[in-house]
């Protein structure tokens, strides 16, 4: 019976071994101690200590003034922005009531008539500023009347692009009939530069006014709107190109020029000949033509620095003004200008070289001779100048 129980709780099942039976003999598991050390969690530790209250305020002062400046200055800003939008709005209703008025003074328009040989006065102005849409439609309908009150008192339309075109352009493509158009037109642009005043080659606006001009006559060059030669065209551009860019290159030629009057020896009127010619050289290169069509205009500018050399030379002998850049190569303007400064400075001639004051009384003598085209005026100069004494 005892031996029965005994197999028999033999058999009853597996027996329950702890887990750590089967690790090594030496392994002895130690209970935790209440009273062991708790792990305190890492913290930062500063290395510099924080600045001062008083180092922060100073900061916060620097800060404060800095933020002040800028937004100052930004107010600044924004108020010079507002004033320069401001005044380009009162130019631009400046212009729109000149345009409206009339931007051409009486002296002008008379200057217009005579020369056009018009005995019917002015063209009317316009009740309000004309559009660029009804010079385009002028053009399509071919009404004269109503472009030539555009190029007295809205002249700035014909030098404004329009839908990618300007007039010019525009008309000449309409095709053969309109190029009666395209004269007129471009009879506009050059008369604008003959009528220029003196007084007005100084303004901002003008200057603008004749960059836009420039680009117009050249894109008629370049497009060849005129048939044939175009010499009065040609000389257009020119003027046009040197009064746009200042005075640089006229005074460059002027003092060039006075170096070779100082040497007797020297030929300065074939210089300043060669010196224009090499100008319109460069500017034309690709034109039909080429400087051929322009030898009046050589001729007239060439003569010009002459005098307006001369006249350098004697003001730097008796402290007096030179002559203006604006006259430059328009006609026998530069010529007027020298025979009233010598007029005006009558007294002082006698304090000039001999030499120069003989050379002031020959081109005086020979540069205006009215009876001679500009070609012969300067060829009369050329023999007196240009041979060695």
């Amino acid at each position: 019976m005892s031996s029965y129980s005994s197999h028999g709780a033999a058999q009853a099942g597996p027996s329950r071994t702890p887990a750590h039976a089967h690790l090594s003999p030496s392994f002895n598991p130690t209970p935790l101690s209440p009273h062991a050390p708790r792990s305190i969690p890492n913290s930062p530790i500063l290395v510099q200590p924080l600045p001062s209250t008083s180092a922060l305020h100073e900061e916060s002062l620097r800060s404060s003034e800095a933020e002040y400046h800028r937004q100052i200055a930004q107010a600044k800003r924004e108020r010079e922005l507002a004033e320069a939008l401001q005044e380009q709005q009162w130019e631009v209703e400046r212009a729109a009531v000149r345009d409206s008025q009339g931007s051409w003074g009486p002296s002008k328009r008379r200057a217009a008539n005579t020369s056009s040989g018009s005995s019917g006065g002015s063209t009317a102005g316009f009740v309000r500023p004309p559009q660029a849409y009804e010079l385009y439609q002028a053009i399509d309908r071919k009404d004269i009347e109503f472009i030539m009150r555009v190029r007295d008192h809205a002249f700035h339309l014909l030098l404004q692009k329009n839908a990618g075109q300007f007039p010019i352009l525009y008309a000449a493509r309409i095709g053969p009939g309109h190029r009666d158009i395209v004269i007129l037109l471009i009879g506009a642009l050059s008369r604008f530069v003959n009528q220029l005043e003196d007084d007005e080659f100084e303004k901002k606006e003008t200057r603008n006014t004749l960059k836009a001009l420039r680009s117009n006559l050249k894109l008629a060059i370049d497009n060849a709107l005129l048939p044939g030669d175009s010499p009065h065209l040609l000389s257009s551009y020119l003027q046009v190109l040197i009064m746009s860019e200042g005075d640089a290159w006229v005074l460059k030629a002027v003092y060039e020029i006075s170096l070779l009057l100082r040497d007797p020896q020297s030929a300065p009127v074939a210089a300043a000949e060669e010196m224009v010619r090499g100008f319109c050289t460069k500017e034309l290169r690709g034109v039909s033509g080429g400087v051929g069509d322009v030898e009046e205009y050589i001729a007239n500018a060439a003569l010009d620095l002459i005098i307006m050399a001369t006249w350098s030379l004697v003001a730097g002998q008796i402290d007096v003004e030179p002559l203006p850049t604006y006259t430059f190569a328009r006609d026998l303007r530069t010529w007027t200008m020298l025979c009233e400064a010598m007029d005006e400075n009558h007294d002082k001639m006698g304090k000039v070289s001999a030499r120069l004051r003989k050379l002031s009384g020959q081109l005086r003598e020979l540069g205006g001779d009215s009876k001679k085209g500009v070609r012969g005026r300067l060829r009369d100069v050329a023999a007196v100048v240009d041979v060695a004494e």
